[in-house]
């Protein structure tokens, strides 16, 4: 077995977690389970994480958020440029069912658990709310155009909205369905935009 620095070994005991989790669900990421699947001794985990809560903790907080190049929207007209956002949203994320099964896992998990459990919890949704309100300042600011409602509002809504048409498609895997579902949304949100800006 390789020598790693601490530091390595919580990445190696975290990848495990999630390989785990993903490929048979939260519940089976037991920390015996984990260790088998990262070929260390039991120990290891309890010296890198101390329990499960924490390795879970450190799962959650290993989950990326979608990137999107807002420069790449900025000569298409509104409902195309939002589009083409939610589109890149799906290619990276949304259509991973496993990963946001994952996701939906951890958040119900930790949900149920102690008050420092939820706060991991809201703390894994303010990410995802924090990424989409990065991308939705930069496109307003490269626009020069100024957001229809409430930024941190407008937020929630899309994560919401990409939420439940990634949960449908969980179930249905219904790839024409979910398109359909994004691609009106786009538009009903660039005509907020445009009466925003038209308003400005």
């Amino acid at each position: 077995m390789p020598r790693l620095s601490a530091k390595d070994r919580r990445v190696e005991l975290i990848d495990a977690t999630v390989r785990v989790a993903v490929a048979e669900g939260l519940d089976a990421a037991t920390v015996r389970r984990v260790a088998h699947e990262a070929g260390v001794p039991l120990g290891t985990v309890h010296y890198c994480f101390g329990s499960k809560a924490a390795l879970i903790s450190a799962v959650a907080d290993s989950i990326e958020q979608p990137s999107i190049d807002v420069a790449l929207l900025e000569a298409l007209p509104t409902d195309q440029a939002l589009f083409a956002a939610f589109r890149a949203y799906w290619e990276q994320i949304g259509s991973d069912r496993r990963r946001q099964l994952l996701i939906y896992e951890l958040l119900a998990h930790l949900s149920r658990g102690d008050e420092a459990s939820r706060e991991i919890a809201r703390r894994l949704l303010d990410r995802a709310y924090g990424a989409v309100l990065g991308a939705l300042r930069a496109y307003a600011e490269d626009l020069g155009r100024e957001l229809p409602v409430e930024p941190e509002v407008l937020a929630r809504l899309i994560i919401a909205v990409t939420d439940g048409v990634s949960l449908a498609w969980i179930v249905t895997s219904d790839d024409a369905q979910a398109q359909v579902v994004l691609e009106t949304f786009a538009r009903l949100l660039a005509a907020l935009f445009d009466q925003g800006s038209a308003s400005a």
